[in-house]
């Protein structure tokens, strides 16, 4: 498994959009972590059918979301804070677009203040090149993708932040 995520790690691939930098945010500020999925393709599927298909969809969707949410604080760790920040001033906004058949998400994301200026974003995030097998249940390689996808996107944010 270890490997698996080193090799896809090494294999990131994100397209980052043109905007606002993320200048105006203080070191340490919380942003809040808000997950859509409505529009997803989830292994083909929209996300009611899937959830039709896979009947724990609903009570692991919080775990696929919180992985997401180690992935990021990972790369973050100690310059900002995302997660459930409901007050916060920023928004980390991730429209989930792709689910594919291995787990892996393929996201839009975007930073916003409160006002909903975008400070940051980016398309088609990602965890990479897929191996040609993963075990486990679908739900659980969904999991091990958020945990990666996240990595890739703190990654984005904290290249961005620190101005690298």
């Amino acid at each position: 498994m270890l490997a698996l995520c080193c090799f896809v790690f090494h294999t990131i691939a994100a397209q980052e959009t043109d905007e606002r930098p993320l200048t105006n945010v203080k070191p340490g500020s919380k942003i809040n972590l808000v997950m859509d999925f409505s529009e997803a393709i989830i292994m083909g599927k929209t996300e009611e059918e899937f959830a039709d298909y896979e009947k724990d969809w609903y009570k692991d969707k919080p775990s696929i979301i919180n992985k997401f949410e180690k992935g990021i604080t990972s790369r973050l760790s100690g310059v900002l804070k995302v997660g459930n920040y409901p007050e916060a001033a920023y928004t980390l906004r991730v429209k989930v677009k792709v689910i594919t058949d291995m787990g892996n998400l393929f996201c839009d994301a975007a930073v916003v203040d409160a006002s909903g200026n975008e400070l940051f974003g980016v398309k088609k995030i990602n965890g990479g090149k897929e191996p040609l097998f993963l075990p486990g249940s679908k739900l659980a390689k969904m999991k091990v993708w958020a945990l990666i996808v996240g990595r890739s996107l703190g990654g984005a944010i904290k290249k961005e932040y620190l101005g690298e």
